[in-house]
């Protein structure tokens, strides 16, 4: 039996701390989605400010992205060992001083120290490790429609804090735009992590629903045995889903930081632009909700497959998009992409929970993260070096076509729907 159906989850009670708990995760991910992607109006402003190349600029977030991956690692260690609230109310003390850090600087150099380290070290704390675990260890039947409605979070935060922030720019410089942000970013996480989630420094394992989900098998983990963070770095499945998922976030990340400049530089307005960034964020709310509430009917090659598909449409779209195109092949490239992307936050997760949910999750994604992230900061990296190479990002979006059709062979691979079975049968 399931913990969606054993009795005690069917107390009005234990529902409404469960789905609050969504709620509040879907929170935490809109700040740090909306920190994250501001970044790539920041970027079009340093560039500007600095008088600094594209690969220089666009280095700072590639370090961001591979110490946001290694800081989740310690998030996941500090979630096992102390549970959510302590963690994310460190993340929330730590962001809003490193985003006032960033506007405090004075050379470029010094914003890879505070948006390249601090940042992600606040973001790590409070966002998607410790919501992905929580939530896992929270669901079990319906774990991949509660994590795409908390994933959905991001698509709130892209579509919001993202025109927010150049509207700030805009209005009162760079500079106090990240003062702004860290107002937010404290203003949301403090009360979240207060309120909302009020485990009172509890485990993740006495969360309301875990006792039920720890009877139904999921802490030994969906292949019916107890993973530990070594035998998951022996074993052939950590890496192949690895693999998938780096391949995935390289391309995604590249456009996602990317596009603005490249929209701006082929003749659109910056505010228009921040507005088509803002409807992919918007489009990904419904897409992440609608990944999730798949994961739990149909294989994860498929949802792959038809997530890869609408990525690789997104970025066919902007590679042809120039001065002259009608405004609709803007909005066409916000819906692919918003509907595409939307599969990578949304199952990482899933497909984690597939291989290794358990007692030691928390290192075990943290750990995956690591890697997972470090395809996206060198993506990010090489399409600013090709761009002051060639002039064009024409070279890196073709790349990225390439990169999310391996992604669905590697998930093919690891047959994730072959543990799906062998679970169903159990």
């Amino acid at each position: 039996m399931t913990p969606d159906t054993q009795p005690s989850a069917h107390q009005p009670s234990e529902v409404r701390a469960r789905w609050g708990l969504v709620a509040a995760s879907a929170t935490l991910m809109a700040i740090s989605s909306g920190v994250w992607y501001a970044a790539s109006v920041f970027f079009v402003a340093l560039i500007q400010e600095f008088k600094s190349d594209y690969a220089s600029t666009a280095g700072v977030i590639s370090v961001f992205i591979v110490f946001y991956g290694l800081w989740g690692i310690l998030a996941g260690s500090l979630l096992d060992r102390f549970g959510p609230r302590r963690v994310i109310l460190a993340g929330g003390i730590v962001l809003p001083l490193a985003l006032i850090s960033s506007g405090c600087i004075t050379a470029l150099w010094q914003l890879y120290l505070t948006h390249g380290v601090l940042t992600p070290l606040g973001l790590s704390l409070m966002s998607y490790v410790p919501v992905s675990v929580l939530v896992t260890r929270t669901f079990s039947r319906q774990r991949g429609l509660a994590l795409g409605m908390a994933s959905a979070g991001v698509g709130i935060g892209i579509s919001v804090v993202v025109p927010l922030t150049q509207f700030l720019i805009d209005g009162v410089g760079w500079r106090l735009a990240y003062v702004g942000l860290a107002a937010i970013a404290a203003g949301v996480v403090l009360p979240v992590g207060l309120l909302a989630l009020r485990a009172d420094g509890r485990s993740p394992t006495q969360v309301p629903g875990a006792a039920s989900a720890a009877a139904d098998g999921v802490p030994r983990g969906t292949v019916g045995r107890e993973w530990t963070l070594a035998a998951a770095l022996r074993s052939r499945e950590f890496w192949l889903v690895t693999a998938a998922f780096a391949f995935l976030n390289c391309p995604i990340q590249l456009v996602l930081t990317h596009h603005v400049a490249h929209l701006v530089e082929v003749g659109h307005s910056k505010l228009l632009v921040a507005g088509i960034v803002g409807l992919v964020g918007l489009v990904s709310i419904a897409g992440k909700i609608w990944w999730g509430y798949l994961a739990d009917r149909w294989w994860p090659e498929w949802i792959y497959a038809v997530g890869c598909a609408f990525v690789v449409a997104g970025i066919l779209v902007l590679l042809v998009v120039g001065p002259a195109s009608p405004l609709w092949s803007l909005y066409a490239y916000a819906l692919l992409m918003g509907v595409g992307y939307s599969v990578s936050p949304a199952m990482t997760p899933i497909m984690c929970g597939i291989f290794f949910a358990g007692p030691h999750f928390g290192v075990i994604f943290g750990c995956l993260n690591i890697l997972y992230h470090a395809g996206g900061a060198a993506g990010v990296w090489a399409a600013g070096y090709i761009h002051d190479l060639t002039g064009t990002y024409r070279l890196s979006f073709s790349a990225s076509v390439v990169s999310a059709g391996a992604t669905v062979l590697l998930v093919w691979l690891a047959a994730p729907r072959r543990l799906r079975a062998r679970s169903a049968a159990r």
